[in-house]
């Protein structure tokens, strides 16, 4: 193998997790007679909770503080992380094969620790990962390099040693920035850039199954 290091994505990548965020948005607005905005889900995706947040503040002329929003949007999504997300197909396998070969293995996402830490180690794949780096530890958002900079940083491997799996457009763009060789990963809910993703990454995968061939 022609790698050290590997990181990956959660949210789409991983863990089949974007309908979580669909109810999230779906009882966030409804509670406050809103209509989710049209491209909101595609704006805010590889965002930070907190960019999220002032996004959907300013741009929903919304009068909740910014980190009022964030807590309600955690409350939401704890029960669905804990209880109901599951991994996407091939993961387990290919983590194994990672573990077996001495590869060493980091998270970078933005989602939030309360919530990632209880669906890795409800899906019992918590202690495969070296390090997991969020969006609390970099100050800017996945469409640019510092996250998986940082990643690789305390990975202990160099960019050009990384392979970063990621199922969105502006983060796979971010992971190149960074000098990394980037595979799409195939998510339904994530379809409307399918091209532009084929195009921008190195390769694309539909299953975590085809790395192991």
């Amino acid at each position: 193998m022609n790698y050290k290091g590997v990181i990956f994505d959660l949210d789409g990548t991983i863990l089949d997790s974007l309908k979580v965020w669909e109810k999230v948005d779906k009882k966030f607005f409804t509670q406050r007679d809103l209509p989710i905005p049209f491209d909101y889900e595609k704006k805010i995706n590889g965002m930070t909770f907190i960019e999220a947040a002032t996004y959907t503040k300013e741009t929903c002329n919304i009068e909740d503080e910014v980190e009022d929003i964030i807590r309600e949007w955690k409350e939401i999504a704890y029960y669905e992380y804990k209880n109901s997300v599951k991994l996407k197909s091939g993961v387990y396998e290919y983590l194994v094969f990672l573990k077996e070969n001495g590869i060493k293995m980091g998270i970078a996402t933005a989602c939030d620790r309360e919530l990632y830490e209880i669906c890795l180690k409800s899906n019992k794949i918590y202690d495969f990962f070296d390090i997991i780096v969020d969006s609390s530890n970099v100050e800017r958002g996945k469409e640019f390099p510092d996250i998986y900079e940082l990643c690789a940083k305390k990975l202990g491997v160099l960019p050009k040693d990384c392979i970063v799996f990621e199922d969105i457009l502006k983060a796979i763009k971010g992971a190149k920035k960074a000098g990394m060789t980037v595979y799409a990963v195939y998510d339904k809910h994530c379809l409307d850039n399918l091209d532009d993703m084929i195009e921008e990454s190195d390769d694309y995968i539909t299953d975590f199954r085809e790395m192991l061939v």
